[in-house]
């Protein structure tokens, strides 16, 4: 038996419809469970609602009370070294004549590093002595870093107290000491070059060197407290730092 084409052409259109219908019933069962979704939260916008202020100190530098105090202690610590340096100084300057029991053990190093060629005697080393007296090196450093740790000493102990001028004074002093301390050492170590020879010469002319590195670092430091603004606003709590926010017109 044979089905005309008019019987297909209605099953075609039947089983579009039907599939039509199925394909409708899911879309609406879906929207209805997208409806049915809880997100957990809600949120509600109210016109009266007033709007939130910025606090106008959410930006503002907080002070920094334990930088400076560890600064201050610090440079305690930096002059009672550069006192050390001081009294060895000094007692260099008005020593007129040195003895043969402490030249000999000042040249026992540096004689035994060399090859025996370039060696230092007592003679030697005492002319170098009496001249590096003579320049003013000695007391030039001596009394110049005696002035520049009791600068950095008060203004240490001040530091720790946040006195803002603790602050300068440590720079003072510091800057003092890098003046003095290396032109006094400049000074012997001309007289060095002119009396001396081998490692020892190149002793002073590290000694040089050395003290003007350590006197610049000791002025990096002093400088810290005035340079960073958190540690300047604990020793000056006047100077504050606030976000202004202004109203939209």
């Amino acid at each position: 038996m044979t089905q005309s084409p008019s019987d297909e052409n209605s099953n075609t259109i039947s089983d579009s419809v039907i599939m039509g219908d199925v394909h409708q019933h899911i879309t609406v069962n879906a929207e209805e469970k997208d409806q049915d979704i809880d997100l957990g939260f809600s949120m509600r916008m109210d016109d009266s609602q007033p709007e939130s202020e910025i606090p106008s100190d959410l930006f503002a530098v907080r002070p920094d009370t334990k930088g400076p105090r560890t600064v201050g202690i610090l440079l305690l610590f930096g002059a009672l070294v550069l006192l050390g340096q001081a009294y060895g100084d000094i007692g260099l300057h008005n020593a007129t004549d040195l003895s043969t029991e402490e030249v000999g053990l000042i040249l026992d190093v540096p004689n035994s590093q060399g090859d025996g060629s370039s060696e230092v005697t007592v003679e030697e080393y005492q002319t170098f002595h009496d001249a590096a007296r003579d320049s003013g090196g000695y007391a030039l450093r001596g009394y110049g870093l005696v002035f520049s740790s009791l600068l950095l000493i008060t203004g240490g102990i001040m530091l720790i107290f946040l006195n803002g001028l603790g602050a300068k004074l440590a720079i003072s002093g510091a800057s003092i000491g890098l003046i003095t301390g290396t032109a006094g050492s400049l000074m012997i170590k001309g007289a060095a070059d002119t009396h001396l020879e081998g490692v020892l010469l190149l002793t002073y002319e590290i000694t040089t060197y050395f003290c003007g590195v350590c006197m610049v670092m000791c002025l990096g430091i002093a400088a810290l407290p005035m340079i960073n603004a958190r540690a300047r606003l604990a020793l000056y709590p006047g100077n504050k730092v606030a976000l202004s926010v202004g109203e939209e017109k």
